[in-house]
Formats: structure tokens, sequence, C-alpha cells
């Protein structure tokens, strides 16, 4: 069974004390550890956080709790923008404004040749953040890229896994490269309806001819995805006119 903390305190505690450390409270008296910003009050099992500046102060218990349990509640609260050090939030700035000008990059990169093949793959990255809807294979990507602009993507991504990128900064170079309008405007024709049927009896008619066997297997499941496609495309179809008003009116603001 894990140890779990009874009346013993964590001040005391040496995985306890380290934890801070890493997180870069020192300890500045018997039961006080501190950022140079925000403070830690620890007495026996009661855990007080205080961000200073008049912020609110939070308490926990961690009475019978086992170390993990203390480690996962301390980590989420001291991840919070006002136990960060000053440093830590210089430094996530500076991230943050490198992320922006490299999403800027690409947005400007798009915008000036989204056919191309560098275009094509960069727009298939940012639409695969934004919605998830590209499945995008990282090495091609960068392989089609110079040196600048993958570089670029790597920044971009690890950005977008850490939660440096929202959503929001992803639109917002959607909107730049023009592709938010491109969409708007490109409404699949009836042609693509068309062609996807043609596809789909044609490998009806093969399903027909071949013999029980793995050929039949993959041709009924690209039967499925094609009849799949078609009726989200119906879907995509109908929803276009209600998007493209929802972009006029947020074009408004």
């Amino acid at each position: 069974m894990e140890h779990v903390i009874t009346q013993k305190s964590l001040a005391t505690e040496t995985w306890f004390i380290e934890m801070l450390a890493g997180k870069g409270f020192a300890k500045s008296s018997e039961n006080t550890f501190t950022n140079g910003k925000a403070q830690i009050r620890v007495d026996g099992t009661q855990f007080i956080a205080d961000p200073g500046a008049e912020s609110t102060t939070y308490k926990a218990d961690f009475r019978n709790a086992n170390r993990q349990t203390v480690t996962i509640m301390v980590d989420q609260m001291l991840k919070m923008h006002a136990f960060r050090s000053d440093d830590d939030l210089t430094q996530e700035r500076a991230e943050k404004k490198s992320a922006d000008q490299a999403l800027a990059g690409i947005a400007l990169t798009i915008k000036e040749g989204p056919e191309t093949g560098g275009g094509m793959q960069l727009r298939k990255f940012l639409w695969s953040l934004y919605n998830m809807h590209h499945v995008v294979n990282l090495w091609r990507l960068t392989a089609d890229l110079d040196n600048e602009r993958a570089g670029w993507v790597a920044e971009i991504f690890a950005g977008a896994l850490n939660g440096l990128i929202k959503e929001k900064d992803v639109k917002r170079a959607l909107e730049a490269a023009g592709e938010m309008k491109r969409w708007d405007m490109e409404q699949p024709s009836d042609n693509v309806l068309a062609e996807l049927q043609d596809a789909e009896n044609i490998i009806v008619g093969l399903m027909r001819k071949a013999p029980p066997s793995r050929t039949h297997t993959v041709l009924v499941s690209l039967q499925r995805r094609i009849a799949e496609a078609k009726q989200e495309l119906r879907e995509e179809n109908s929803q276009m006119p209600a998007r493209r008003i929802a972009s006029r009116k947020t074009s408004q603001f």
C-alpha cells in the first residue's frame, strides 16, 4: 500500500521540497516557500498557496492523501499564471511571440502560393490543427519545405501540444492566409456527388465479380467509405448557407 500523509508536515518531506524546487519555489523559512512573488505555507498537512497581489488564496488539506495525489493537485495549482515566476512568464511571452510570428509566416506562405506543393501541405497542416479533418505526414511536410518554414512547423506543432498555441490563434492564421474565405466560397458541386456515385457503382460491380476473399473485403470497405463520404458531402452542402451567414456576422466585429 502506498504511503499516505498523516500528521507529518509536508514541509519536512524531501520529495515535496524537491517538487516545489522544480517549480521555482525555494524554502524561505521552516514552513514557507517562495518563488519571489507567490508564497506557499505548510502547516502539517495543510497547504496554503498565496499568489500575492490581493489574489485568491488557495487551500487544501492533504491528510491521508498519497504522494501521487498531492503531486497532481499541487502541480495543477501551480500551473496557474498567478503562481508562475516573472522569469517563467517572460519566457512564455517570448515563446508565444515567436510562435505567433511562425504562424504569420505560414499564413503569408499560403496566401502567396496556396496551390504550390509547400502551400498545399501547409494548408493541410493548419486545418489539421484547427479541426483535425486532415491527417498530415510531418516528415513529408517538412521535406517539402525550406529550413525556415520547416522550423515554423516544428515550433507551431510543439506549441499546440503544450497549449501555447490555441484554436483562436490557428483560426487567425487561417483567416490571414485566406483559407476561411476560400472555404466559404468553395461549395462542392453536384458533379462531385455524381463522380462519387460513379466510383461507388464501379466498386459495386467489382464486388459482384470478386470471389470471397481479402479483395472482396477491401472492396466492401471502400464502398462503405464512399457512401459515408456522399452522406457527409450532402450534410456539408446543406450547412453551407448557415456557415456563410455566421462568417458574415463574425466579420462585422
